[in-house]
């Protein structure tokens, strides 16, 4: 081929650039509309496992307000007990195995 009939074909030869470029283009478009599906559903399972670890938080932080809640009423009830009259008074046998299963 010689340099004028290459010249000549140069609409052809842009075709063929072109067809090649749009090629390429498509691909690469593919292929990031897939990592784009991909990374929008880690993102959803990320934000699915936040919501999880937010609402274990707000369980537990509900159990140490109850727990703590349990802990001052029965301090409040030993305290109590300890301050009737009659308080030092030593229990009797069955009592003491009452109150010592109570307690444990």
């Amino acid at each position: 081929m010689t340099l004028r009939t290459v010249l000549r074909l140069w609409p052809l030869w842009l075709a063929l650039g072109a067809a090649l470029g749009g090629a390429l283009a498509w691909g690469h478009y593919t292929s990031l509309r897939a990592d784009l599906v991909a990374t929008r559903a880690d993102l959803a399972a990320a934000r699915a496992e936040v919501s999880a670890y937010a609402e274990a938080v707000e369980i537990r932080r509900r159990s140490d307000e109850t727990q703590a809640r349990l802990r001052e009423e029965a301090a409040a009830l030993d305290h109590q007990l300890e301050q009737m009259e009659g308080g030092d008074a030593p229990l009797s046998d069955y009592l003491r195995t009452a109150a010592g299963r109570l307690w444990r």
